[in-house]
């Protein structure tokens, strides 16, 4: 009877009415050529060599364009892996919101708090900055994603 549905799409219509709403409202993925094209050089990103100025890739575009959308689905290709046995999670790729105003330190406080590092935030800037190095080494971070209101900044860190 619903033969020209796909299996995920028939098998939505079992869920309960709440279920279906919730589904209908959540964020969908939709590959287009140029949000791809993004994710292939974020990819570059995440494998380029220790170079004395590593590259980054800046996203401008309006709001509810799909900048944070993208970014997320990279962090997805690449997610954590908790590393059980080993001294620390390995994190490949971490995201980041950036404070509403421009600062430093509450930049560095969210990337703290992200990884449940503890810290002061009264702290002196260039102290958190070695802290969030320090800690992002550790973890193996590789790309470092920042979004903001209007922009999305992804830096490769590779060392």
């Amino acid at each position: 009877m619903f033969d020209h549905l796909t299996a995920k799409a028939a098998q939505s219509l079992s869920l309960s009415d709440e279920e279906r709403i919730v589904q209908i409202l959540s964020p969908k993925w939709i590959g287009y050529p140029a949000a791809q094209e993004v994710l292939n050089k974020l990819s570059d990103l995440l494998v380029h060599p220790k170079t004395h100025r590593m590259p980054n890739l800046l996203i401008i575009g309006e709001t509810n364009n799909g900048k944070t959308m993208i970014a997320k689905k990279f962090c997805k290709m690449y997610p954590p892996d908790l590393n059980e046995g080993g001294n620390a999670a390995k994190v490949p790729v971490l995201f980041v919101q950036a404070p509403p105003v421009p600062d430093e330190g509450r930049f560095y406080n969210n990337i703290l708090e992200l990884l449940a590092a503890p810290h002061k935030t009264s702290d002196r800037v260039d102290k958190k900055e070695h802290q969030v190095r320090t800690l992002l080494e550790r973890i193996g971070t590789k790309v470092l994603i920042v979004d903001e209101i209007h922009h999305v900044l992804a830096g490769s860190l590779n060392k």
